[in-house]
């Protein structure tokens, strides 16, 4: 094989690439219509995610489709944009939750480690023993499996990532006895 015989066949696949990446961001630039739904743990979400490549998934969270989350005993209210992962099964899931002003998530674990990061509200949160700390926007909390935990969001909606390392699922617990500085903040149910 001569050198001038690589040079081209290097030229035409380098070719074939340009060709392939103007026709990827051509129709990533057609607006975003069809979405994919997915059940995920008696809750219905929808997903639109923009991807350049395997394992890549770009969200713009101003255009998130939001879905009720519906889980037994959990009050209506909450919303749910699930990033990644579309089935209980999934290895993992990636969601952001929205919760209405004054809201209380009730007292519960999951048998996956959790992490939130807090994106947009206050909130207090409720340790398994009742303790609480009252938080900003802006915060990172990690949690290992089985932790039950509680969520009073303030006068502002809240916004949070979530994150789970295994399948998605929730226990519910009676609230733990609150002090007086907190339980004033939080609904009766």
């Amino acid at each position: 094989m001569s050198v001038f015989s690589f040079k081209s066949k290097q030229w035409w696949m380098g070719l074939a690439q340009v060709v392939i990446n103007a026709v990827v961001i051509f129709l990533l630039l057609l607006p975003v219509n069809a979405a994919m739904a997915h059940e995920i743990s008696g809750f219905a979400v929808e997903q639109q995610p923009l991807s350049f490549g395997p394992d890549q998934t770009i969200f713009d969270l101003s255009n998130l489709v939001w879905r009720p989350l519906i889980s037994e005993g959990v009050p209506p209210g909450p919303e749910i944009a699930v990033l990644r992962g579309e089935t209980e099964n999934a290895e993992s899931l990636e969601a952001v939750l929205r919760l209405p002003a004054n809201y209380t998530f009730p007292n519960h674990s999951h048998t996956s480690d959790e992490t939130y990061i807090w994106l947009q509200g206050d909130f207090t949160y409720i340790a398994e023993n009742g303790e609480t700390v009252d938080l900003s926007h802006h915060s990172y909390i990690s949690l290992p499996g089985g932790v039950p935990h509680a969520l009073v969001c303030g006068n502002q909606p809240c916004l949070l990532y979530l994150r789970y390392t295994r399948p998605f699922d929730l226990t519910l617990y009676p609230m733990p006895e609150l002090n007086k500085e907190v339980s004033s903040r939080i609904p009766q149910l």
